[in-house]
């Protein structure tokens, strides 16, 4: 849905006096919410378990004044049709701070390490035949069956965890081989007649995902907006957005309120939180949940029924991890590397160049490392010096300047599996038990169902798992939720109407007795989903 038609329904909903929200969690949703919700005209206040502001937007800076070099351990893409998140970059003020984010494949001289063999990617068809004998030995498939083959190989290894890299070897071996040379891959081959265009070929030829496993089916998703060339970023950092937005609110914000218990009452929530080793509890009207599954399942809750918990405990959440190098110069410009990401199988997996280019008197900042899944676990099990230690080395095989004496001026790591406000770095729909995209689909509804006066939102209750987007619609749908919710102890009458097809939720009419007048009011999902 256009934002701006969810912002004018929001307004349009709002017809009670304002109510007292509480919001669970200082990260994008629960700052979007705050700030939707006070221009709606309600009272708004903000828990925040962790010391920081901003959850998982988390842009480090090596030095104590905002032009210091800087990278970002949490969020760093925006793809392009992400429109809600565009939305308050604009209406913040910071759309001369988006420029483009070059990504993965785009940078021909990047790097690869593949078995210990070290090779540019403009060079990598070259080395397929050395590296993929098993592919292209076979001789049932043609030439142009292999490459794609084993383009495709070389993409889910460079972004994937070690589950999904295993299903696509099964994969290929068993069928996509064969759907591969059934099919003609001329026109998804670039210029260069070398490398392909993976977005045009699964656009166009839907039916191969379906003979993937259905967690490699899903993690094309991914892949294809990790790969798009129309990745955007904030120039100066991503936590510039959180900034804006705290800007921009009224309410206060206190830090370091642990949420322990939740307890659902018929029209209040009783949250109940440690506070300086002291336990508090109070009564809330309304409360918006914006905390990580991973982590609301650790708390006692009162008050839910069996399917919510069961939508709680079965989220499931993906570890990663980052490693960040403060560099005294981007030695690998000399190399003719402008951004981009090299790849190591070393267990580093991607490496990202800033393409920003920041104030050579700061030096610049090399994403040394970024993981997902197992490899993230492995890193994140060791201390943080034996990780520096192990991803400089394994840098070096790629660039050897990173030894030089000097050259890396600090380092900033966070594994967000470990990390005790999130336990995880995103919720995923491609682990766990969630096998189907009808599936996901079933579950993010299930998690962003209230529970009475408890409101749920985050990336985890949305469409769009892992980014800012999902956490930000969600935010705006439980901002929808809350404007049209009544009171029980209100005068109101409930009349269901009758429901097409497989609504499982039914529409009501509502007739306020006090104004004598009808609205009609549907959940925010209802109204989205009828609407696309």
């Amino acid at each position: 849905m256009n934002i701006e038609r969810m912002l004018n329904m929001c307004k349009l909903a709002n017809r009670q006096e304002g109510k007292r929200v509480t919001i669970l969690g200082a990260g994008i949703a629960g700052l979007v919410a705050a700030y939707e919700l006070e221009r709606l005209g309600h009272q708004v206040d903000i828990m925040e378990g962790s010391p920081r502001i901003g959850g998982r937007v988390w842009t480090h800076r090596f030095g104590n004044d905002f032009n210091s070099a800087y990278g970002e351990l949490g969020a760093m893409r925006i793809p392009s049709e992400h429109k809600y998140v565009l939305h308050y970059i604009h209406e913040l003020g910071l759309s001369d701070k988006l420029c483009k984010f070059v990504t993965v494949f785009e940078e021909q001289n990047a790097l690869m390490n593949i078995q210990g063999k070290i090779f540019r990617m403009k060079d990598a068809p070259r080395i397929f035949q050395e590296r993929y004998q098993n592919i292209f030995s076979d001789t049932r498939y043609s030439e142009k069956t292999k490459l794609f083959a084993a383009w495709l190989k070389t993409i889910v290894d460079t972004i994937s965890p070690g589950n999904l890299r295993e299903s696509l070897e099964c994969d290929l071996s068993s069928k996509l081989m064969d759907e591969l040379e059934r099919l003609d891959l001329e026109p998804y081959f670039n210029e260069d007649g070398q490398t392909i265009d993976l977005h045009s070929f699964i656009k166009a030829n839907p039916g191969l995902r379906a003979r993937c496993s259905k967690a490699l089916d899903m993690f094309l998703s991914d892949i294809l907006v990790e790969t798009s060339h129309d990745l955007l970023q904030l120039e100066g950092g991503m936590d510039q957005l959180i900034n804006r937005l705290v800007a921009a609110i009224k309410a206060p914000i206190e830090c370091n309120q642990k949420v322990v218990a939740l307890d659902v009452q018929e029209e209040h929530v009783k949250v109940s939180w440690l506070e300086e080793g002291q336990l508090h509890t109070r009564r809330c009207d309304y409360v918006l949940c914006t905390i990580p599954f991973s982590i609301v399942g650790q708390m006692d809750l009162s008050g839910f029924d069996d399917e919510k918990l069961a939508a709680i405990h079965n989220t499931f959440y993906c570890p990663a991890t980052k490693v960040l190098f403060h560099c005294a110069q981007p030695f690998w410009q000399k190399d003719g590397i402008k951004g981009g990401a090299s790849f190591s199988d070393e267990g580093i997996r991607q490496i990202y160049y800033p393409s920003v280019q920041s104030n050579p008197s700061r030096g610049s900042t090399l994403l040394a490392s970024y993981t997902i899944g197992d490899d993230a676990d492995h890193l994140g099990m060791m201390s943080e010096l034996e990780r520096y230690a192990y991803v400089q080395n394994a840098v070096s095989k790629l660039h050897p300047e990173i030894e030089a004496p000097g050259m890396v001026l600090d380092m900033a790591t966070i594994a967000w599996g470990n990390y005790k406000w999130s336990a995880g770095g995103c919720s995923i729909p491609w682990g766990g038990d969630i096998t189907s995209e009808s599936n996901h689909h079933i579950h993010y509804l299930e998690a962003a169902r209230p529970q009475k006066t408890l409101f749920f939102a985050g990336e985890h209750c949305s469409r769009f798992p892992a980014w800012l987007q999902g956490a930000i619609e969600s935010s705006l749908e439980a901002v929808y939720d809350i404007a049209v919710h009544k009171p029980i102890t209100e005068s109101t009458t409930s009349i269901p109407l009758v429901t097409v097809g497989k609504v499982n939720t039914p529409t009501f009419l509502r007739i306020n007795n006090d104004q004598n007048t009808e609205v009609s009011v549907k959940s925010s999902q209802e109204l989205i989903n009828s609407l696309f």
